[in-house]
């Protein structure tokens, strides 16, 4: 956090960062769920929230709590529940939503400007870039949310380069900027996408449904993922049936991603750690996978499903923990 670094440098800096937590609730499809993302506002509050279908389930959230306390420590109070779920019933009756329904939840903190006394939902979500003229080259950055991220990472970028020496190798003047607004992201390389989609399902041998989820997940890197399965068609074996995630998903995860443990892979790529079960049920398959084509021993096989397994104790909170 901004505020720890600033303290343990020893400077006078006020504080930055006052958060607010927020938590969702995972539920599988239920009667009157919609088909698109709906937002409306809470009865008891009027904050915002939404239900949305996601991964062939429905997110449910969020709440806005002032949060004091440890960031490794966050977790969803019984009342949040309550709220979530009562605010939905009362959207979608026929819901009829209940605590047994739900999958799992999660929380989140959001690095907030702090305001002392402000109101949460009043708060700003705007971000700030803040310099320390007592810590040279120090920038610190307050706020900001996952939809600005590209416009906070570029101001940022433009920033630093504007401190960096401007001369290149040469002695030349070297004019740089951040290129974040001009690069698409990874998969996304195409001003057509229903025609790349249509000419990979042409070529593909793999059923819709995978086809589907490949393209939904990586974009026109799903024919990198093709290529692997041609050279060894082992790849194209599923080893999570909920969400269909294929073999080629673990390997091009570690060679083309730069996932270096379990837990990259199944949550922060392949999207496998976020199926009913938080991946839970397909961990040995994913490290067998590891196993077999990067050398893993029995020890590494061990200490990652292991590790996989705090990690998700640590974040979510199955149902049999509500």
């Amino acid at each position: 956090m901004v505020d720890h670094v600033l303290a343990e440098s020893a400077t006078s800096s006020p504080r930055l960062i006052g958060g607010t937590k927020g938590s969702h609730i995972i539920v599988a499809p239920f009667p009157g769920a919609p088909d698109t993302a709906i937002y409306v506002e809470a009865e008891a509050d009027g904050r915002p929230f939404f239900v949305i279908p996601w991964n062939g389930k429905y997110l449910i959230g969020t709440t806005d709590i002032r949060y004091e306390g440890d960031l490794d420590d966050v977790q969803i109070a019984s009342d949040e529940i309550d709220y979530l779920l009562r605010e939905t019933n009362r959207v979608l009756p026929t819901a009829k939503l209940t605590r047994e329904q739900i999958l799992y939840a999660y929380s989140g903190v959001r690095p907030l400007p702090f305001t002392g006394d402000k109101d949460e939902q009043s708060i700003t979500r705007q971000h700030f870039i803040r310099e320390h003229p007592k810590l040279l080259n120090l920038i610190s950055i307050v706020g900001g949310k996952l939809t600005t991220y590209r416009s906070l990472a570029e101001q940022t970028v433009d920033l630093v380069l504007r401190k960096l020496p401007n001369r290149d190798d040469r002695g030349g003047t070297r004019s740089v900027n951040c290129v974040t607004a001009r690069d698409p992201l990874p998969g996304a390389d195409t001003s057509d996408f229903d025609t790349f989609c249509a000419n990979f399902k042409q070529h593909s041998r793999l059923p819709e449904t995978t086809n589907d989820r490949l393209l939904r997940i990586y974009g026109t890197r799903a024919s990198l993922l093709l290529n692997l399965i041609v050279e060894d068609a082992s790849l194209g074996e599923v080893f999570d049936n909920e969400t269909g995630a294929l073999a080629a998903e673990v390997v091009f995860a570690f060679k083309h991603e730069l996932a270096t443990t379990l837990t990259d892979c199944l949550l922060r790529r392949t999207m496998v750690g976020l199926n009913s079960s938080c991946g839970l049920t397909a961990i040995e398959g994913a490290a067998a996978i590891a196993v077999r084509y990067f050398g893993w021993s029995k020890e590494r096989f061990e200490l990652e499903t292991a590790s996989y397994k705090e990690e998700i104790a640590r974040k979510f909170f199955l149902n049999t923990n509500l």
